[in-house]
């Protein structure tokens, strides 16, 4: 699990233009925004070898996700969120449409 440093979240506000971060809820959202990218675009990004890219759709992400927007369900107890890449803007998760799975292949014979 990523264990998110104050430079961190310096970096992924600095890089969403966001002025004044909530630094807990980017420590809380960054590694779990990250492991959706991972498991959703079956990837294996860590902090240390994410492409620029991913930088930024994490830096556009966490801000889009404080609100109500794109959050699937919630829990109180013991607290559980589910988001939803699907709700975010187009402009947002285009960073990540070179690591989409194929949905199928057609194979076509020579000749």
């Amino acid at each position: 699990m990523w264990d998110v440093t104050d430079d961190d979240v310096k970096y992924y506000a600095t890089l969403g233009q966001v002025k004044k971060p909530n630094v807990d809820y980017y420590k809380a959202m960054l590694p779990v925004l990250l492991d959706k990218v991972n498991e959703d675009y079956n990837t294996c990004f860590t902090p240390q070898n994410m492409p620029p890219n991913v930088k930024l759709f994490l830096a556009k992400a966490v801000p889009f996700f404080s609100g109500t927007s794109g959050l699937k369900s919630r829990k109180m107890g013991s607290v559980s969120y589910s988001f939803d890449f699907n709700d975010m803007p187009v402009a947002i998760t285009d960073l990540l449409k070179r690591y989409r799975k194929a949905r199928f292949h057609v194979f076509r014979p020579y000749g």
